[in-house]
């Protein structure tokens, strides 16, 4: 009996346990315990600091995977029961994350530990935290992914479907040039969208002509940023859209068009606040209507349609 009431002893304290936000410390310095949690004083994100605030160490409570007890003044009572330990009198917030259906359903915060020796505020006199803060925030502005860009690629791009050649033609037209065009938007948490225009050129000749062949693509963007340093970033992105396909010689043209989809792997370099440089490896594909009278015998188990591989290269503008 006795080892049954340590069994759901020790599994209620773990389901206790695993419903709590994980609590982490960063600590610096101690002091002898002089203040209730309750009675800690907090200051927001935008509050400013008594000069005297000497910071103990850091905080963070954030989503362990499975918190349910994370509303925020229950992980802003796990930050105060940290500060007030270590001997701290008072706690600043620098990061709160409000529950987001993106990430994760409880609220997250960090901030700094302090030990407050009054409570005054002197704009002009100098206060290290504030100076210390200003950088943080300037470093941490400096590591989020750049909310709007405008690039231009131009590179080389091979076919991976079948391409069929009418009767006497000659050439490669699955391996031609490749460029293109667009604009993202992204957040802070680097989720964004945008707009892609991309061109294809190839040609193969017949009869002593040249016949050129065209591929555009257009298309809505999803976009997700990842910045790794402050000069450099990882993109991918995946969009649906328009994909047409053109044949032309002398004037004279044929074309037709359907439903499209890409997606892209790159890498940035940020030369300077406003310009970069990148490139990317991508895939593009498109379903066409089948033609008849092509000249060419279709398998029952073949779909119509053209898809390419592309390894493009270009600047970037950032504003």
């Amino acid at each position: 009996m006795k080892t049954i009431k340590n069994l759901l002893f020790v599994f209620t304290l773990f389901i206790l346990t695993s419903c709590a936000p994980k609590v982490m410390t960063d600590i610096v310095k101690t002091y002898p315990v002089s203040t209730t949690p309750e009675n800690i004083r907090l200051y927001g994100l935008n509050d400013t600091v008594p000069n005297s605030a000497e910071v103990i160490g850091k905080v963070a409570v954030v989503d362990n995977g499975a918190s349910t007890n994370c509303k925020y003044d229950q992980v802003l009572e796990l930050a105060k029961k940290e500060t007030s330990k270590y001997g701290g009198n008072a706690l600043s917030l620098t990061e709160h994350k409000e529950p987001s259906i993106w990430g994760s359903s409880c609220h997250q915060i960090a901030g700094m530990m302090l030990y407050l020796s009054d409570t005054i505020i002197n704009n002009y006199q100098p206060n290290s935290f504030i100076e210390a803060s200003e950088i943080r925030k300037e470093k941490e502005k400096r590591m989020r992914p750049t909310p709007h860009t405008i690039y231009a690629n131009i590179g080389y791009a091979w076919m991976t479907s079948k391409f069929y050649l009418p009767s006497g033609a000659s050439g490669n037209p699955k391996n031609g040039l490749d460029w293109q065009i667009g604009y993202e938007w992204g957040s802070k948490s680097g989720f964004g969208c945008g707009l892609l225009y991309s061109g294809y050129r190839s040609s193969y000749d017949i009869s002593s002509n040249s016949i050129n062949v065209g591929l555009t693509y257009v298309a809505p963007q999803f976009v997700l940023k990842q910045k790794i340093s402050e000069k450099w970033q990882f993109r991918e992105v995946l969009g649906l859209g328009y994909f047409g396909y053109r044949e032309s010689l002398k004037g004279e043209s044929a074309s037709c068009s359907g439903l499209g989809y890409n997606f892209a792997l790159g890498a940035e370099y940020l030369l300077s606040d406003h310009v970069g440089i990148g490139a990317n490896i991508g895939y593009i594909g498109g379903s066409l209507p089948d033609q008849k009278n092509a000249g060419y015998q279709k398998s029952d188990d073949e779909r119509s349609g053209i898809f390419r591989l592309s390894f493009d290269a270009g600047i970037r503008f950032y504003f």
